[in-house]
């Protein structure tokens, strides 16, 4: 991981790391996120139609099932080029109106049927739920039946 920044004073300050942070380490968080944003804005620039509310590792794809599935194909190539792997056993498939039959969903991901927790915001099939998925949706004119 590499990331420099020039300081008010026009000093370059570099932080180099070869091996990553180690447990409990106070900049680990901050250090991740800086590695992994360029991947992140890339790829968010690159499917616009998606959303990714995430927090530091923790990173979610919203958007139609298709779209979605290329996006975590681009996810694990963009990630893989600066030594970060996504563990799919730790990954989560759902749909507020269920999942296509032709869906590609990897077999080591979970596929809850009534709901899941987006950084610790509950999404269930109650309408509440239902309802604010597809609002964010259709802001760029999906249907409510392709998205995710």
């Amino acid at each position: 991981m590499f990331y420099n920044h020039h300081n008010c004073e026009g000093d370059v300050i570099v932080i180099l790391s070869i091996m990553g942070t180690h447990q409990g380490d106070p900049l680990g968080r901050a250090l991740f996120a800086l590695a992994h944003f360029r991947a992140l804005h890339s790829i968010a620039n690159h499917f616009p139609s998606c959303l990714f509310p995430s927090i530091v590792n923790d990173i979610h794809i919203i958007g139609p099932p298709p779209i979605v599935s290329s996006t975590y194909e681009h996810f694990q190539i963009k990630f893989h080029a600066i030594g970060l792997s996504i563990q799919p056993h730790k990954c989560v498939t759902w749909s507020p109106s269920s999942l296509p039959p032709n869906f590609n969903t990897p077999s080591q991901f979970t596929t809850p049927s009534e709901g899941i927790r987006v950084l610790e915001v509950p999404f269930s099939i109650s309408s509440f739920t239902s309802s604010f998925i597809k609002d964010v949706l259709l802001k760029d004119g999906s249907t409510c039946e392709s998205s995710t």
